[in-house]
């Protein structure tokens, strides 16, 4: 059995999110409206964004316990990631008016994506 190549792993999620992303803004936008479709987008955009910035933050992890130095600036980030991320979407319910299920089906495409991945694993492992 090989090791796990995360690298791939990673970026195989990241299709993944583009696809599933895809599939949901035009079902939002085939059985809702336009609105509903950009708020699974924005909510698909909040997921990703903050995918990545938890991988950032396991990086910097991985760079501080191998005595690596990590940016001032991206600590201060992986801090107040979660306001931020708050901050948006309150953004795009409040002063958009963005449509809540939409935004909230949105805001699973990171897991949905990382459940497929795991999925796609568990099968190569039994094949």
């Amino acid at each position: 059995m090989s090791d796990l190549d995360y690298g791939r792993v990673i970026g195989r999620i990241g299709w993944i999110a583009v696809a599933v992303t895809a599939a949901g803004g035009a079902a939002w936008w085939l059985f809702r409206d336009t609105r509903a479709m950009l708020s699974f987008l924005g909510g698909a955009g909040i997921a990703g964004l903050s995918f990545w910035l938890l991988h950032r933050l396991v990086e910097d992890l991985k760079a501080v316990t191998e005595g690596r130095p990590v940016k001032t600036a991206r600590l201060a980030t992986h801090v107040v990631r979660v306001l931020l991320l708050g901050a948006i979407a309150y953004v795009i319910l409040e002063i958009c008016g963005g449509d809540r299920a939409a935004l909230a089906s949105g805001l699973t495409v990171a897991l949905t994506a990382a459940t497929i991945e795991v999925l796609i694993e568990l099968l190569y492992a039994r094949a």
